[in-house]
């Protein structure tokens, strides 16, 4: 193949992206104007912070740590990423095979099934980025959240942050491929799996606190590595006992290799996942009754 095809391809596929990037932004935002959208997509993951702070101030009262009420902030914050993301990839499904009635078609597209879910959920992070960033800068202008980042440590918290959301998007992708053999019920599954990921992974308290199989399962979770590395990047400190001996490397290693597993799992379970529905009618099954 030479190298002109390989370019003219990934030009293609480039393209492709694109569309269905930019076809899942105008989905979800015709219901106003880009400036009221935004303004949502900003303000309610805020006052969900806000919720926290508040939660945490009248639980703990006057012996507030301000290391750790910055760790408990900073992994709600990123967090919110995960949330959004994992909702939005697993709700596709169900609207464009019953509220659009396009999936059928989606699947025979040149772009491909993972493709174009992979892009739908590209959208939902670049909307979400912009939330975490004002979340990040209200904790440091508003709670006095002490954040630092060294300009040598800026490209190790840039490959933590893509690692995290590969992972993010796997998981969307194994969502996306269960929920393509559910009924409509089947949508309040990811609001479940991200609630557990919520609690195993490291969000607002250690995994150390966790009982047995729990702590055992958010350790073998990339997100708890991802929220750890980002931790050590920005606070300079770890949040999990039982993790303060790695160093950065060995949590970006154990994050490469977790996000890989996943990412693995997920392709195989899309796949199957479309075979199965084909041969059982679900791609263009109406379940919401």
């Amino acid at each position: 193949m030479s190298a002109t095809v390989v370019v003219n391809n990934l030009n293609t596929r480039a393209r492709q992206f694109w569309a269905a990037a930019r076809l899942g932004w105008a989905i979800e935002s015709n219901w106003t104007d880009p400036f009221v959208f935004l303004t949502y997509q900003i303000v309610r993951p805020l006052f969900g912070t806000l919720i926290l702070v508040v939660m945490y101030r009248v639980i703990r009262g006057a012996e507030t740590d301000p290391l750790t009420f910055a760790q408990i902030y900073v992994g709600n914050a990123f967090f919110i990423l995960v949330l959004q993301s994992l909702i939005s990839i697993g709700l596709v499904v169900f609207e464009d095979r019953e509220r659009y009635e396009m999936f059928r078609y989606i699947y025979l597209a040149p772009i491909g099934m993972g493709s174009y879910l992979l892009a739908r959920g590209a959208a939902h992070v670049v909307a979400t980025s912009a939330s975490i960033i004002l979340t990040l800068a209200l904790g440091v202008f508003a709670f006095d959240v002490q954040m630092h980042l060294g300009v040598t440590e800026i490209p190790y918290l840039v490959v933590t942050l893509l690692l995290g959301v590969m992972a993010t998007l796997a998981l969307g992708l194994i969502l996306a491929g269960s929920t393509m053999l559910l009924a409509h019920h089947g949508q309040s599954m990811p609001d479940g799996v991200a609630g557990a990921l919520f609690l195993m992974s490291g969000v607002v308290f250690p995994v150390d606190i966790l009982p047995g199989v729990f702590a055992d399962v958010g350790r073998w979770l990339p997100w708890t590595y991802w929220l750890e590395g980002t931790r050590h990047v920005l606070l300079g400190a770890s949040f999990n006992t039982s993790l303060s001996g790695l160093s950065d490397s060995a949590i970006l290693v154990r994050l490469v290799l977790l996000t890989t597993a996943f990412s693995v799992t997920a392709a195989i379970t899309l796949y199957g996942a479309q075979r199965i529905a084909v041969a059982r009618g679900k791609l263009d099954e109406k379940t919401d009754h």
